[in-house]
């Protein structure tokens, strides 16, 4: 398959899939509302959401701020259902499993922040979103104003990617101190989970180097997510009764994941030659394939040649 090379119509391949993705997921979660739903909603909207970032050039104007404003709306009540779900999780792994109390009042809270977040999807739906959102897209990519025209693609994925590259390595080492604030991993884990993104949006663009890249990435974005999930839970057992247990059992498994993540960025990104491979590698992305050539008529004889059985070897 023939590189994408001009980057309107990049962008435009690019976010039309996720759109799709985007508004299976909106309606996927109207039916289900499990975690697994709620999960992978939140997980479609910042794809799409780093892509209107990344693709900015080609996405300009006030409809373009005020896609992002809605998603944001609805990323809010979708985290309050995915960090009770969370909860839920740890709690009947904790050595209070058995809390029933402590169960019922997040259970009550979930549903809460469910409602609000099936009424803003319904609403959505019902609006048409996936159409008109489209529609606005395809409008900002015909502008004429659009500077993005006269960059190459190749050369966006290049300015974006070694940037938050660059960002990564030294949001990461601060991070991965002992001495790190909370603060600190929290905007890491944020920057990591938008480097991966955008690095998933660009892939066409770089070879198969690019995966083992990603693989690393994600290796951190575990870690991050298990001792945020932590440190949240801990915030939102602690007023109920029978949350003491679970907090301590919480900041226990949180050191530990602590201490893992400062290994593995050891071991898999402290090293300066590790940073300077890979922003090596991302100023070079993959020379833009040509067009092929349209094949040249046949003569009937060598058409029938090339239909010929051949003689196995």
């Amino acid at each position: 398959m023939a590189l994408p090379t001009e980057t309107r119509k990049f962008a435009a391949e690019q976010t039309s899939k996720l759109l799709r993705r985007l508004a299976f997921q909106i309606n996927r979660g109207l039916k289900s509302r499990d975690a697994a739903a709620i999960h992978d909603l939140r997980v479609s909207i910042r794809r799409f959401t780093q892509a209107l970032v990344v693709f900015k050039p080609c996405y300009r104007g006030k409809e373009m701020r005020k896609i992002r404003q809605r998603l944001k709306r609805i990323m809010i009540p979708a985290g309050e259902v995915r960090n009770h779900d969370i909860a839920l999780k740890l709690i009947s792994k904790s050595p209070r499993g058995d809390a029933s109390e402590l169960r019922s009042k997040l259970q009550g809270r979930r549903k809460e922040s469910e409602r609000l977040l099936m009424s803003l999807l319904k609403r959505w739906t019902e609006r048409r979103s996936s159409q008109k959102w489209r529609a606005e897209l395809e409008a900002a990519l015909a502008r004429p104003e659009q500077p993005a025209g006269s960059m190459a693609v190749e050369e966006l994925a290049r300015e974006t990617l070694c940037r938050m590259a660059k960002d990564f390595f030294v949001r990461g080492n601060a991070a991965a101190n002992p001495k790190a604030a909370p603060e600190e991993l929290h905007r890491f884990r944020i920057a990591a989970k938008k480097f991966r993104y955008s690095l998933e949006l660009l892939t066409p663009l770089y070879g198969a180097t690019l995966m083992r890249w990603l693989e690393r990435i994600k290796g951190v974005q575990t870690l991050l997510g298990d001792i945020n999930d932590y440190e949240t839970v801990r915030q939102m057992v602690a007023p109920y009764k029978g949350g003491a247990e679970v907090v301590a059992w919480l900041k226990k498994r949180e050191r530990k994941s602590m201490s893992e993540f400062r290994q593995y960025w050891s071991e898999e990104f402290g090293d300066r030659d590790r940073a300077r491979s890979c922003l090596d590698y991302l100023r070079h992305p993959i020379a833009r394939a040509k067009a092929p050539k349209k094949p040249m008529a046949r003569t009937a004889a060598a058409s029938a040649a090339s239909q010929a059985p051949q003689a196995v070897a």
